[in-house]
């Protein structure tokens, strides 16, 4: 049995804050691999991209307030912007992948026109 929608999106949040923090914290490639992972978790999953942008503005306004001035803000910005950069990398691959079977699907239908149409002109009625 599946949890709420809300309890979907808590899990979310509680999942996100972490992972963005650690790469607050160290930006090195473990914490961007965990981005990465937080993604790719969240297609297998069937969250939507809207999802994650909720966790992460969440998470960000979250924050911000602990930034000492505008220099430090602007750089968890910037962390922000990357990380969230790795978190949707995942998203932009499954794009990919829909759009490439897309048109294999489509140049299968053609043929099986093709070929249908062929074979009714062999056998005329």
């Amino acid at each position: 049995m599946t949890g709420s929608p809300g309890d979907a999106a808590e899990r979310l949040q509680r999942d996100y804050r972490p992972a963005f923090l650690r790469f607050l914290a160290r930006r090195d490639e473990p914490a961007r691999h965990a981005g990465y992972l937080l993604g790719r978790t969240a297609v297998a999953q069937g969250k939507g991209m809207l999802d994650l942008v909720a966790a992460h503005h969440v998470t960000l306004v979250e924050v911000l307030p602990d930034a000492q001035d505008a220099d430090e803000v602007l750089a968890m910005s910037t962390a922000a912007s990357e990380f969230l950069t790795e978190v949707l990398a995942s998203f932009a691959m499954a794009s990919a992948s829909v759009a490439a079977l897309q048109e294999q699907l489509l140049a299968a239908q053609a043929e099986l026109a093709e070929m249908r149409r062929r074979g009714g002109a062999a056998n005329p009625a």
